[in-house]
C-alpha cells in the first residue's frame, strides 16, 4: 500500500506531498502539491483548506500520488496537469510544445500594441508551438486574421486543439521557415510575431533540467548561432509584411542588442529593444519601411 492510501485526508496528502517535493528540490513544493490536488479533486484552493480533514477516496489519492511522483522526478507541473495559463486563459501543453513563460505573455502584449490602430489586422506567428501567442492575439483582437506556422506537426496538433477548445478561428500550417516555399511566400501581414529558438547549443548545460529535459529541443536551441533565426526573420519580413508592417520578436537577453543590429542591417526601421518585468532586454520591435510616396 502506498503512502497516499495510508492516510487520505486532504491535509495529510498535501503535507506529505509538499515534504516529498521539497526533499526533491522542486520549486514551490506546497503550491505545487495544492495545484495537483485541486486538479484531482476538481476544486479550488480555498475548498482544500475549508475541508482539510475531508477524506479522499483511494482512487483519487492514488492518482494524486502518481502526479506527485512525476513532479518529484522533475517533470514540469504544466506537463503533469496537461495545461498552463496564458494571458488569462487555459491552453494545453505537452512535450511537443514549449511551455510559455511570463516574458512570452509580454511579447503578446507588445504585439497587440503594434496592431492597436489597425482595422482587421493580418497576423502571422512563426514558430507558434502551442499557439499561445496566435490565440491570445485573436482572443484580444477578435477582428484580426491570424495564422500560425510551425515546423512540427505534433506542435500544430496541440495548437489546433487549443483553438478548438477556445473556439478561436486561427489557421495553422506546417511550414519550415528555411524552406524554399517559405522564402517565396508573400503574406502582406500587418504583424509578424515570433518566439524563435534562440539558445545556443553550448548553453544547454546552463538550463534547468526541467527546461532542458522536457521542452522540445527544436523550440529551444538555435544551433551554434543564436542569431540564426533573427537573420532569416528580418530578411523574410520584407516579403511577409506589408510596407509599414510591424515585427515583434522575443529575444535572448544576452543577444538582444545583437538581434537589434541584425534587424537594422536587414533594413528594418524603428528598431527597439524593451525590457521585460524582470528588467531583462527581451522584446525586439521593428517595422518594415513604408512605401515611398
Amino acid at each position: 500500500m502506498n503512502d497516499s492510501q495510508t492516510s487520505s485526508s486532504r491535509k495529510a496528502l498535501l503535507d506529505r506531498a509538499a515534504t516529498r517535493l521539497a526533499a526533491a528540490g522542486r520549486e514551490a513544493p506546497r503550491r505545487t502539491a495544492e495545484w495537483l490536488l485541486m486538479e484531482v479533486l476538481d476544486t479550488d484552493r480555498g475548498q482544500l483548506y475549508v475541508h482539510a480533514d475531508q477524506a479522499v477516496d483511494s482512487a483519487a489519492a492514488e492518482q494524486f500520488d502518481d502526479m506527485v511522483e512525476r513532479c518529484e522526478a522533475g517533470e514540469p507541473l504544466q506537463h503533469v496537469l496537461g495545461y498552463t495559463s496564458f494571458r488569462g486563459f487555459r491552453i494545453e501543453v505537452s512535450p511537443a510544445v514549449m511551455i510559455p513563460r511570463p516574458e512570452t505573455e509580454e511579447v503578446a502584449g507588445a504585439a497587440l500594441r503594434a496592431i492597436d490602430e489597425v482595422d482587421c489586422p493580418r497576423v502571422l506567428d512563426i514558430g507558434t508551438g502551442s499557439g499561445c501567442i496566435a490565440l491570445a492575439l485573436k482572443h484580444e483582437c477578435p477582428d484580426a486574421v491570424v495564422e500560425g506556422w510551425d515546423v512540427s506537426a505534433e506542435a500544430l496538433a496541440v495548437a489546433r486543439r487549443n483553438a478548438r477548445q477556445l473556439d478561436l478561428d486561427v489557421t495553422f500550417a506546417e511550414v519550415d521557415l528555411f524552406s524554399d516555399a517559405a522564402r517565396q511566400h508573400d503574406a502582406h501581414v500587418d504583424l509578424l510575431v515570433s518566439n524563435p529558438p534562440y539558445i545556443p547549443d553550448d548553453e544547454a548545460d546552463q538550463l534547468s533540467a526541467t527546461v532542458r529535459d522536457y521542452d522540445p529541443p527544436e523550440a529551444l536551441f538555435a544551433g551554434e548561432d543564436p542569431l540564426r533565426f533573427y537573420r532569416v526573420l528580418a530578411e523574410r519580413a520584407f516579403r511577409l509584411c506589408r510596407p509599414g508592417g510591424a515585427v515583434v520578436l522575443e529575444t535572448h537577453a544576452e543577444y538582444a542588442d545583437a538581434s537589434a543590429r541584425v534587424a537594422r542591417e536587414a533594413g528594418l526601421v524603428d528598431v527597439e529593444v524593451t525590457r521585460d518585468l524582470s528588467n531583462r532586454p527581451r522584446i525586439l520591435t521593428a517595422r518594415v519601411p513604408a512605401s515611398e510616396s
